[in-house]
C-alpha cells in the first residue's frame, strides 16, 4: 500500500492544530529583553504590547521562541509559581513568596495537614497550599466574598491544568464573616490555621479552642501583631514567634559581585503560635 505525501503533510496538519487546542486556554509567561507578561493562550487572538503584537495560533509548540511584528523576539514558556504570583493580575493584596515560604515552615504544613485558610483573597496562598497538602490533606478557605473565591477556583483550575498536575485535591470554600465562623463544626478536623485578614482576632470572639491547633497570622502592621499576640496568650497559646522576612537579591556578572539595588523589605509580618492540649 503506498502512502500518498498528501497523507504526510495531512497528518502534521492535524498533529499541529491538536497541539494548539491542548494548549489553548494555558497560561504562559510571554518574556522580551525589557518586559515580562503572563498571558492566556487564546490561538483566535493576538498578543498585543508597546514592543509589538503576534499572534497565537504561530506559536508551534512551548516553550518557544517568536518575533513580533516590530521584529522584538518574544520567548514564551510555562511560569514557575513565583512567576505566576508575581505576574497575576489580583484582587486583594497578595501575599509573596518571600512570605509564603515561612508560613509553610512555621505552620508546619505538609501532605497530612488540614488546614482552615481565613481570607481566600486573591488565591496565592490557597494554590500554594493545596500544592503541599495534596489529596492526602484537606484545605478549608474562608473568606466573606464570593466573588473571590470563584476567581481562586478558576485560577487554581487554570494553573494545574497549565502544568499538568494532578487535580485530586480536597478544597472546600466556606462563604462567610469570621466572626460568625463555627469551629466546633470542624473542630476533629481542623490542625492548622492560617490567616490573611485585618483582624484575626474575631475568630475567638466566639470560638474557643480546646484540641491541638497550630496559628500563623500574616499582618501589615505592628499593632495588628500586638493585638493578635495578646489573644494567643489569653487563649493559651504557646511558643508565640514574631517574624519578618527581608529579601536581598545580589548582582553576580563577571567579576562585579554586589547587592542589589531593589530590597525587598517590610511586606508583612508573622505570628505564628501553637495551642497543645496537655
Amino acid at each position: 500500500m503506498l502512502f500518498h505525501p498528501q497523507w504526510s503533510l495531512l497528518c502534521c496538519y492535524l498533529s499541529c492544530q491538536h497541539y494548539k487546542l491542548s494548549q489553548d486556554n494555558k497560561l504562559v509567561v510571554v518574556k522580551t529583553a525589557k518586559s515580562k507578561y503572563l498571558a492566556v493562550i487564546d490561538i483566535e487572538k493576538e498578543f498585543i504590547t508597546n514592543e509589538g503584537k503576534f499572534s497565537f495560533s504561530n506559536i508551534k509548540k512551548i516553550p518557544s521562541s517568536i518575533q513580533s511584528s516590530t521584529g522584538v523576539e518574544f520567548k514564551i514558556y510555562h511560569p514557575t509559581y513565583k512567576e505566576f504570583v508575581l505576574l497575576m493580575k489580583r484582587g486583594p493584596q497578595i501575599i509573596y513568596p518571600k512570605d509564603i515560604g515561612q508560613i509553610i515552615l512555621e505552620a508546619d504544613i505538609n501532605k497530612n495537614s488540614n488546614v482552615l485558610e481565613i481570607g481566600t483573597g486573591s488565591g496565592a496562598l490557597t494554590l500554594f497550599l493545596l500544592n503541599i497538602i495534596g489529596p492526602d490533606g484537606l484545605l478549608i478557605s474562608l473568606d466573606v466574598s464570593k466573588k473571590n473565591q470563584t476567581r481562586t477556583q478558576k485560577t487554581i483550575d487554570r494553573y494545574m491544568s497549565t502544568n499538568n498536575f494532578d487535580n485530586k485535591y480536597n478544597l472546600d470554600f466556606i462563604t462567610t464573616s469570621l466572626i460568625d465562623f463555627k469551629l466546633k463544626e470542624h473542630a476533629e478536623v481542623i490542625d492548622t490555621v492560617v490567616t490573611d485578614v485585618p483582624e484575626p482576632w474575631e475568630f475567638f470572639e466566639n470560638n474557643s479552642v480546646k484540641e491541638d491547633l497550630k496559628w500563623v497570622s500574616y499582618l501589615p502592621s505592628i499593632t495588628q501583631i500586638t493585638k493578635i499576640n495578646e489573644v494567643l496568650i489569653k487563649n493559651k497559646f504557646e511558643n508565640i514567634e514574631v517574624k519578618e522576612v527581608i529579601l536581598r537579591d545580589w548582582v553576580v556578572d563577571k567579576k562585579i559581585v554586589r547587592p542589589s539595588n531593589k530590597l525587598v523589605s517590610h511586606t508583612g509580618f508573622i505570628i505564628s503560635g501553637r495551642y497543645i492540649k496537655y
